[in-house]
């Protein structure tokens, strides 16, 4: 009987460690940008600033200097990914973020397509 008490009583523990709400949130490090909040501000390795800022779940708000960017949401193998066909001036532009650090690409007003890794 007491096999059966020890069984019972750790089947009910795995199941309530499964059901915690520690185990129902999100993983912070890879979570897009505070929703409809202030966002977060990258640091990029060729000295640009870019400001993100979530407007939905599946859209992003892009802000380099005076330009901005409305990118949608995009299958990503990894962390959140997103792009728009007309980004900052006018041309492509992608995002893809994981956690604090991001790869971002867009166009430059002379058609230069430009890369970089930013982190926030």
């Amino acid at each position: 009987m007491k096999a059966k008490s020890l069984a019972a009583l750790a089947a009910a523990l795995v199941i309530a460690a499964c059901a915690s709400p520690e185990g129902a949130r999100p993983d912070s490090a890879g979570s897009a940008p505070e929703q409809n909040g202030a966002g977060a501000r990258f640091s990029c390795e060729n000295g640009l600033s870019v400001q993100v800022r979530s407007l939905s779940n599946s859209q992003i708000e892009l802000r380099l200097d005076d330009k901005q960017a409305v990118l949608n949401s995009a299958v990503a193998a990894s962390g959140e990914r997103y792009t728009a066909t007309e980004g900052l001036f006018g041309k492509g532009a992608e995002w893809h973020q994981k956690g604090g650090e991001a790869y971002f690409e867009f166009t430059d007003p002379y058609g230069n397509k430009v890369n970089t890794t930013c982190r926030s």
